[in-house]
């Protein structure tokens, strides 16, 4: 099993557009802003480097996330080699994806920032330091991020696009955690008819669903996580 089956790569029309978080085998996030309006609202057909099909089923501008169902043959269930953990103050990170040769580390300054204030929504975000000034921070949007200590990887959450519009050269970074994802599902779909509900509702707000929901482990900058068992 590959070392970083949590992260996939989109493609549409052969040329690569995205990175993303799978977060169970059926689904998986990637940022809004990196697919486009044009993608989110047409919703084409993706595809992971493999072929494998993938489907937009919701997008959000604000939080900069959009959620995909991954269409496999069968294939259900947790991933086997990889865990979803909780950010602490002061924890180590690192990025799955490597633009540059050496990869993008760093901390977590604040579990629970403002992402986005609306007056309909507000999205949370993990504020991070980064060990350099990011030249373009997009360029890391669509990352997984992991706790460095943990092998195999503990997931805390997906890069997102800076909270500043336009970009700018700091060490500041943000990323959307699995659980604060998975809220804003409920809270975007929450109010609208039965048919826009997505079966990422149930991912995490679906308990008696487990054979989709992710594996979830808490982490502490100042010990190591244990591994949960194997298992649905």
């Amino acid at each position: 099993m590959a070392r970083n089956e949590h992260l996939i790569e989109l493609y549409l029309a052969g040329q690569r557009i995205a990175s993303g978080l799978r977060i169970a085998r059926p689904f998986a996030l990637t940022t809004a802003h990196a697919l486009g309006q044009d993608v989110l609202s047409a919703k084409p057909l993706l595809h992971l480097r493999d072929g494998t099909p993938a489907q937009i089923v919701w997008g959000n501008t604000p939080s900069d996330l959009a959620l995909l169902r991954l269409e496999l043959n069968g294939t259900t269930g947790p991933l086997a080699t990889t865990a979803y953990g909780e950010a602490q103050q002061g924890q180590a990170w690192r990025a799955t994806v490597s633009v540059d040769p050496k990869p993008l580390t760093g901390s977590v300054v604040e579990p629970d920032a403002v992402y986005h204030d609306g007056p309909h929504l507000k999205v949370t975000a993990l504020r991070l330091r980064c060990e350099r000034v990011l030249r373009d921070p997009e360029a890391y949007a669509g990352s997984p991020i992991e706790e460095t200590r943990q092998d195999p990887p503990v997931v805390l959450g997906l890069l997102v696009k800076p909270r500043d519009t336009p970009p700018r050269e700091n060490d500041e970074a943000f990323a959307i955690s699995v659980a604060e994802a998975l809220r804003l599902f409920d809270d975007v779909t929450g109010g609208r008819k039965a048919e826009k509900r997505t079966r990422a509702h149930q991912v995490l707000h679906d308990r008696g669903y487990g054979s989709v929901r992710p594996r979830w482990t808490r982490t502490d900058p100042n010990r190591r996580t244990k591994r949960p068992p194997e298992g649905n």
